[in-house]
């Protein structure tokens, strides 16, 4: 990686061929081929020769006890070993699970790394993370390891990084990140997402829900009907700019899930690619003024070609600032 080059990318993207083993298999929403299509719908877009792209490195295991217990990385070790087992909801195991699920969480800390570590990376994407329902000792909605936790507690523990926030537009309540963080200030969670009563993890993500202890005040939900559109999307995202204004995170990480799009029967939102070109556009401005940096990691997205063209339009913004 050249001082030229990086010169010439001030986007980051985090890539693998072996993202495509994340695969739960046939009939699951959870196919691997979603990181491959995506890429074509980039190359379409023309955005592969604006990025400068980087393979994950290597993390240990103690990278993942950042945030997972020591019995339940056991237990994904063991069940990537026989194949064998579950992890809970939606979550089945296979046959080097442990592998993959690790090297989307090495994908998200290299591209910590990127922002935290070159003054020339002002984002940094792995489209292959945002797994923000996994809690600290379980797996959960399709997400094994919680790699959103782990890259922010890297930050805050390894990186000197003193105020994150976390910003979540997937249909889904992130809840595992909420979880996470529910009694720290040092790391403001949003999470804009459909109505709970109405979608998965139905037991959390109400606007009630601020934070306890030291993390009181430091956590908001905003709760979408099931058939927000994009202008109800827009009008609740804008409250955004006071947020960011008041707290001024100085690594912003952003869950860039596409599952609330119209074309994705996943949930029963109706956005169009208009309402993640305003959301990342947005987060581009105020990033000029608060200069924070952006993590932006995947989440979901099940149908294709929606999928890439979602993603691709957010990252086109990442670029052209």
């Amino acid at each position: 990686m050249t001082a030229k080059r990086m010169l010439m990318n001030k986007v980051a993207l985090i890539y693998s061929e072996d993202f495509k083993k994340l695969d739960f298999g046939y009939g699951h929403p959870m196919r691997g081929d979603r990181y491959e299509k995506a890429l074509r719908e980039f190359e379409k877009m023309n955005l592969m020769d604006r990025l400068l792209m980087d393979k994950p490195d290597a993390v240990s295991e103690d990278i993942l006890n950042l945030f997972h217990t020591p019995d339940y990385i056991k237990k994904v070790q063991e069940v990537s070993r026989t194949g064998s087992g579950s992890f809970g909801e939606e979550v089945p195991g296979f046959k080097g699970i442990y592998d993959i699920a690790l090297l989307s969480v090495s994908a998200s800390v290299t591209a910590a790394d990127h922002i935290a570590g070159n003054d020339l990376c002002d984002v940094a994407v792995n489209i292959c993370g945002g797994w923000h329902h996994a809690f600290e000792n379980k797996g959960r909605g399709f997400c094994i390891f919680n790699d959103i936790a782990v890259a922010a507690n890297y930050l805050l523990k390894r990186k000197n990084i003193k105020k994150i926030m976390i910003v979540d537009y997937d249909a889904h309540h992130g809840d595992g990140t909420q979880r996470a963080f529910y009694n720290c200030s040092s790391i403001y969670t949003i999470s804009f997402h459909q109505d709970p009563l109405t979608m998965y993890p139905f037991i959390t993500g109400y606007e009630k829900e601020a934070g306890e202890g030291a993390g009181e005040g430091f956590n908001k939900n905003f709760s979408l009907s099931p058939l927000c559109d994009d202008d109800e999307f827009i009008s609740k995202f804008d409250q955004l700019r006071l947020l960011i204004r008041d707290f001024v995170p100085e690594v912003l990480i952003l869950q860039m899930g596409v599952d609330g799009s119209r074309e994705c029967r996943i949930s029963h939102m109706q956005l169009t690619q208009r309402a993640y070109d305003y959301a990342s556009k947005l987060l581009m401005s105020l990033q000029k003024k608060y200069r924070y940096k952006i993590l932006a990691l995947g989440g979901g997205g099940f149908v294709h070609p929606m999928l890439g063209q979602n993603w691709g339009v957010q990252i086109r913004n990442f670029i052209e600032g």
